[in-house]
């Protein structure tokens, strides 16, 4: 998020900001995402916006940072007393699909895809994220599985995350339909993915 506007005031302008960019990539679209779109959509005039976010780019990293930071309190706020258990996997992948069903998160991350494709500074934050996003998981995987070294769990934490963002295409009702089947493997893949190599 920006630096500018650390007080009270304009952190909360910051939020309205990226509440009007969320929605307005939720509703319309990554093409109807410009800063004049997203001004409009916050009710201020385009030169308050860039004193917050001077460029598109930096409005997407800093919506971005706040999906994450959502992501993981929610987690969190699950894991509890799981923390340093077996189960702390199971537990984080709860909200994570939970996310895949609701459509303003994955309508946000489709748009995201979209314009990461054709767009290399949307791409590089969207790489920001998945590395920060990988290194979550992989925490949780040592967590889970303390005899896991380093480099192990993060490649298991990559394969988990890149599976997680297929299978939202598909439990999303987008191209097909969530099936508790698919749930279930998926459960037993992850029980996989946290036992200690031989």
């Amino acid at each position: 998020m920006s630096t500018r506007g650390a007080s009270r005031k304009g952190q909360e302008r910051s939020e309205a900001i990226l509440d009007a960019a969320e929605k307005l990539l939720v509703e319309e679209g990554h093409a109807a995402l410009t800063l004049r779109g997203v001004a409009q959509r916050a009710g201020i005039r385009l030169g308050n916006l860039q004193y917050y976010f001077a460029t598109r780019e930096a409005l997407v990293r800093a919506l971005l940072a706040r999906v994450l930071e959502r992501a993981t309190a929610r987690v969190e706020a699950r894991v509890g007393g799981a923390t340093g258990s077996a189960r702390t996997l199971e537990v984080a992948l709860e909200p994570l699909l939970e996310d895949q069903k609701d459509p303003n998160s994955y309508r946000l991350f489709y748009d995201l895809w979209a314009m990461a494709a054709r767009e290399p500074a949307i791409a590089a934050e969207l790489r920001a994220f998945y590395v920060r996003y990988v290194d979550a998981v992989a925490q949780w995987l040592r967590e889970a599985s303390p005899g896991l070294s380093r480099a192990e769990a993060h490649a298991r934490a990559e394969l988990l995350v890149a599976l997680l963002e297929g299978l939202s295409l598909f439990r999303s009702g987008t191209v097909g339909e969530p099936d508790k089947r698919v749930e279930a493997t998926l459960r037993r893949v992850t029980a996989w993915l946290r036992e200690s190599p031989p």
